[in-house]
């Protein structure tokens, strides 16, 4: 990634010295802006896998994963700091979750894009149109939960929270150009109240009691809704651990297929998963899910070319 004016000194903490070090200058500050990266199993079973804090002049990038047993300590003494965010429903969900931490205040920047009128208004958009910015995508979904981070990684976590705040100047400019706008106006004078309502639905977030994979078998019977806890389980445990292949090859479309029509052998288990790697390292335990009443069906088998179509959709 080539530097530029985003591009912010940055230190990397996975200490709690480093930890030390960094909370004077962020209380020092007065405002942060924040940017999370999860590993790729969704808000609602995702692990913390890096947290991006950026002030005006620099850059820090917290690994939670050697410091399992300070991040909500972190946390809460962080949430004392006003925060710039962009797109907090997603990421409060994510901290209330995991460490039932929520800031006391936070303003969103892709809620003010929305009252400005951009329709589209995602980080990487409102960067380009705004800051002139393009953030390549090869990152945006790669697997943050290995280790060491590459340095592409690293760039590009630091400067998705760097831009925060200068994409805040500029909207905030703009807002100020716009409010005697008809349309723009109202939206502007509203969004302290959505603020406050997106803060609320943060703190009030339960986790659902239910995978949709499970409620959707249980018409299937006790031993299907059994199994479906149990690749269910997998599937979120194994993408925790920066497994990506458990997300891909255990999509929905192939739970579905599977507990609909289970396989009769570890054999045809086998045919229904394309990745080798993830084949040879996981059949063992997918098999022990469907060892128990092996040969009980909900319906009529499928034939191998049906196993192997049903594992091309996608989680």
């Amino acid at each position: 990634m080539v530097s530029d004016r985003f591009d912010l000194p940055t230190t990397y903490v996975d200490s709690p010295e480093g930890l030390r070090e960094a909370l004077p200058h962020w209380f020092e500050a007065g405002l942060l802006a924040v940017d999370i990266e999860c590993s790729l199993t969704g808000v609602h079973h995702c692990v913390l896998a890096l947290l991006q804090v950026a002030t005006h002049d620099q850059a820090w990038l917290v690994d939670p994963i050697p410091l399992q047993e300070l991040m909500k300590p972190t946390l809460e003494a962080m949430a004392q700091v006003p925060w710039i965010v962009h797109d907090f429903s997603g990421d409060g969900i994510v901290f209330k979750r995991l460490y039932d931490v929520v800031p006391t205040s936070v303003f969103d920047t892709m809620l003010l894009s929305r009252a400005l009128g951009y329709p589209q208004p995602g980080l990487k958009t409102m960067a380009r149109l705004k800051l002139g910015l393009d953030i390549p995508k090869e990152e945006q979904d790669s697997n943050w939960m290995l280790r060491p981070l590459r340095e592409s990684q690293i760039s590009y976590a630091s400067r998705d929270a760097a831009l925060l705040l200068p994409l805040l100047r500029t909207l905030a400019d703009e807002a100020e150009a716009r409010r005697e706008d008809p349309e723009v106006g109202p939206r502007l004078a509203a969004l302290p109240l959505e603020l406050r309502h997106l803060l609320r639905r943060v703190r009030a977030y339960k986790a659902p009691a239910h995978d949709p994979v499970v409620e959707k078998v249980k018409h299937l019977g006790d031993l299907a809704v059994e199994r479906a806890r149990k690749l269910t389980a997998y599937r979120w445990a194994w993408g925790n651990e920066g497994d990506v292949a458990a997300v891909m090859e255990l999509g929905n479309r192939w739970l579905m297929a599977r507990l609909a029509h289970p396989p009769v052998s570890q054999e045809a288990l086998e045919r229904t998963i394309p990745n080798p790697r993830f084949r040879r390292k996981r059949i063992e335990a997918l098999w022990e899910v469907f060892r128990e009443g092996a040969h009980q069906t909900n319906g009529e088998p499928e034939q191998p070319d049906e196993l192997i179509w049903n594992n091309s959709g996608q989680p």
